[in-house]
Order: C-alpha cells, then sequence, then structure tokens
C-alpha cells in the first residue's frame, strides 16, 4: 500500500483528521489531528493492517522554524562550579508525538505524527488499540509533560511521581537538589577534590 492509498483510506474514515503529509522523506508521515488520533489508530490497525506500533516518542519542536529545519536552542547546563547555569527564557514551540507503526509480520512501515501547543500538550490515547502504547505514552508524558486523554494509568515511568518538570523539553531548568540531595554536575573525582580543599 502506498503513502497515498494510505493518506486516502483515512481522509474518507475520518474526514477532517489528516492535516498534513510528506511523502519525499525518509519515513513518510501523515500529520494528524491530536484530538483524533485514536480514531485514525483504529483505522491504521483495523483496515490498513498497521498492527504493530514500534514506538510512539515525545518531540519538542522548539528552535525549529516553520518548513521544519532546527536551530540552535541554547539549553540549561551544569557550570565549572557544578551548579545549574540558566539558559534564558521559556521555550514557545509546540510538542508532538511521532507513532511509527508496521504491518506485522510482512514489515510495511508507516508514521503518523501530531503537533500540539506546548500550553495544552494533550493527545488521545491509542493505547486501546496497540497495548505497548500504555508504556510510550506513559514516558511521553514523563519527559515530556505530554497529556494523553483516555490513557488508564498516565503516571510518571522513570522518574519519582514528586519530580517536577519534563527533563527532554528544551527549555527544562535542572534542578540543583531533588528532595534534600544535591544535584551537581561535576564528576565524582572533581567533586572529591573540591571538598578535600574546602
Amino acid at each position: 500500500m502506498t503513502p497515498e492509498q494510505i493518506r486516502q483510506t483515512i481522509e474518507e474514515k475520518c474526514p477532517g483528521a489528516v492535516l498534513g503529509a510528506d511523502f519525499e522523506v525518509a519515513e513518510p508521515y501523515l500529520q494528524i489531528d491530536a484530538a483524533r488520533m485514536d480514531e485514525v489508530a483504529r483505522v491504521m490497525n483495523d483496515e490498513l493492517g498497521f498492527n504493530r506500533l514500534l514506538i510512539a516518542a515525545g518531540i519538542d519542536f522548539e528552535g525549529y522554524d516553520e518548513a521544519g529545519k532546527g536551530k540552535h536552542r541554547e539549553i540549561s547546563k551544569y557550570g565549572e562550579d557544578g551548579k545549574v547555569v540558566s539558559f534564558g527564557s521559556e521555550g514557545t514551540g509546540d510538542l508532538g508525538v511521532s507513532y511509527h507503526l508496521e504491518v506485522f509480520p510482512d514489515g510495511g512501515r508507516f508514521v503518523l505524527k501530531v503537533r500540539v501547543p506546548r500550553s495544552d500538550p494533550r493527545v488521545m490515547t491509542v493505547s486501546a488499540v496497540w497495548p505497548t502504547a500504555l508504556w510510550h505514552e506513559r514516558e511521553a508524558y514523563d519527559m515530556y509533560g505530554i497529556e494523553f486523554t483516555g490513557h488508564p494509568d498516565l503516571r510518571r515511568l522513570l522518574l519519582p511521581e514528586d519530580w517536577e518538570g519534563w527533563p527532554l523539553r528544551k527549555d527544562y531548568v535542572m534542578p540543583t537538589e531533588w528532595n534534600g540531595v544535591p544535584l551537581e554536575g561535576l564528576p565524582l573525582a572533581v567533586r572529591e577534590k573540591k571538598e578535600g580543599q574546602e
């Protein structure tokens, strides 16, 4: 099945859900309305045979221009003293999710993408269609703060529940401590040497 046939099927079954497409890239994709992602997922699985979700990866579009070209964005880092160095302003770019799908066992692949505003990053869950999304969506929530509406257990996956912020956002400010434990950016040997001199 060609990318154009996939687009036609989605547009027929879910009118208005396709917001854009790019078939000239290494991994052709459709841009989908985030509020309709669950409907499109059902068509991709039931009608088109994309029965395996390989990954649902979070994206921070901060620093990308309208043509999708990346630009430098200064990010938070540790200074020579091990303390966090501020990077400046908060991010304004959109967030998103890239869904990489496969027809198993035949191996046909396709990508769906959604893009949501940073101020309200909500996407319909696809976990009822592809159960592996339960884990991928939790990771995208944990690292980017993307909310998956309808997810049955949306909570942090890698970080503790009381962690503040979303570490893979490009405007994330690293904490200097967590629950009283200092978080410094100095290697252990440098910290030990520094402590020995004090």
